[in-house]
C-alpha cells in the first residue's frame, strides 16, 4: 500500500522556501544598491561622503565598486 505524502504541506520544506526567497531579496537588494552606486560614480555629482549616506553603504562598498568597474570617485 503505498503513502501519499505531500512535501509541500511540509513546515521544515516550507521554512526552506522562505529562508530562499529572504536571501533572493537580500541578493537583490545588494544588486540595486551595487547598480545605484555605480549610476552615481558615472554622474560625477555625488561625493564619497553623500553616495554612503543616501544608500546606507559603507565606504568601502563604494569604493570596492568604483575599483571593480574602474570609476573615479569624488572627494
Amino acid at each position: 500500500m503505498p503513502i501519499h505524502y505531500d512535501i509541500e504541506t511540509d513546515f521544515l520544506y516550507q521554512q526552506g522556501i522562505e529562508k530562499g526567497i529572504e536571501k533572493g531579496i537580500e541578493k537583490g537588494a545588494e544588486k540595486n544598491k551595487k547598480e545605484t552606486v555605480i549610476n552615481m560614480l558615472q554622474m560625477g555629482k555625488y561625493s564619497l561622503y553623500e553616495i554612503t549616506v543616501i544608500l546606507g553603504v559603507t565606504k568601502e562598498f563604494v569604493l570596492n565598486i568604483a575599483k571593480e568597474h574602474q570609476l573615479n570617485v569624488p572627494d
